[in-house]
């Protein structure tokens, strides 16, 4: 639950889900779909659709992230699809209820349904090759980040499907979740063990709990007195003061 919980805060702060959201809510208060352009004006269709494409946005961020930790050992293209199916089954029919009930449309129940249908499909689809892009630059930009050589010991222990770059380690419980650009992997194994067999990514130890790829840090984030380092995937990550001079050394703070 608290992996669920951390990847949904780490996806709703990054661009992604915001983007998306003001995109689609800008298209369809223009173009009033299932009806909404005859009964609603400009102004009213935007305070209508706003909240609904917020809670849509909101719904598909949960469910794809859920699929992504419960559904490790599916391959990124099985989760997208399995995703979009649970998006659509879970919207879909209340957009439809809703949509019958304030509008009228000359379009057939059924006809009216597949175009919600549709319409949810795609936008899930077009979210998770937004999201998988942005997550995958650093592959490009970034050769640091995959060791330019010898793929880290690491990577074994995980299933083919999640052998990404590697971004962090984190401790939970008696297990460390190993953060790849492919998605997050749980492994009963030893932390410090798991830093040494990273290597030779270069990264470092920041905080008892949690290690980071220098090429997967983006910026560093002050919250009062605390540290934090924003990695490409959303995620902060606590940096303990112990370690802030490794930060320094590299001319982050």
């Amino acid at each position: 639950m608290s992996t669920f919980l951390t990847l949904c805060k780490a996806e709703l702060r990054s661009k992604v889900p915001l983007v998306l959201g003001v995109i689609i809510a800008s298209v369809v208060a223009v173009s009033g779909p299932f009806g909404s352009y005859s009964t609603l004006n400009l102004v009213q269709r935007a305070v209508f659709w706003t909240p609904v494409v917020a809670i849509g946005v909101l719904t598909s961020v949960a469910i794809r992230t859920y699929v992504s930790t419960h559904k490790r050992r599916l391959p990124p293209r099985d989760v997208a699809i399995f995703s979009t199916i649970l998006v659509c089954a879970v919207l879909c029919p209340p957009l439809y209820l809703l949509t019958t009930a304030m509008f009228d449309d000359l379009t057939s129940g059924g006809a009216r349904f597949l175009e919600i249908v549709l319409l949810v499909a795609s936008v899930s689809i077009g979210a998770t090759a937004l999201r998988h892009s942005l997550v995958t630059q650093p592959q490009i930009v970034g050769p640091e980040i995959v060791g330019q050589g010898e793929e880290p010991r690491l990577m074994r222990r995980l299933e083919p499907c999640q052998r990404g770059p590697l971004l962090a380690i984190s401790v939970r419980d008696h297990y460390v979740d190993v953060q790849t650009a492919d998605g997050t992997a749980s492994l009963l194994l030893r932390f410090s063990d798991a830093i040494a067999e990273a290597a030779p990514v270069e990264g470092t130890q920041v905080h008892r709990s949690h290690w980071v790829a220098w090429a997967a840090v983006t910026g560093v984030e002050r919250d009062g007195a605390r540290l934090y380092l924003r990695l490409i995937h959303g995620a902060r990550v606590p940096v303990s003061k112990n370690h802030r001079d490794k930060l320094e050394v590299r001319g982050l703070i």
